[in-house]
C-alpha cells in the first residue's frame, strides 16, 4: 500500500498546528471540528 501511494503521489489530508498551540489544537480535536489528522509542528 505504501509503494502505490508512493507511485501515485497518495498524500494525507492534515490539519496543522504550531507546537504551542496544543492546547488549541486539543479543543479543535475534541469538539469534533477536526475533519482531518492534526499534526503538531514546531
Amino acid at each position: 500500500m505504501l509503494d502505490f501511494a508512493n507511485q501515485h503521489n497518495v498524500k494525507p489530508v492534515i490539519e496543522k498546528f504550531k507546537f504551542d498551540q496544543v492546547n488549541e489544537a486539543l479543543d479543535h480535536l475534541k469538539s469534533g471540528k477536526a475533519k482531518y489528522r492534526i499534526v503538531l509542528e514546531h
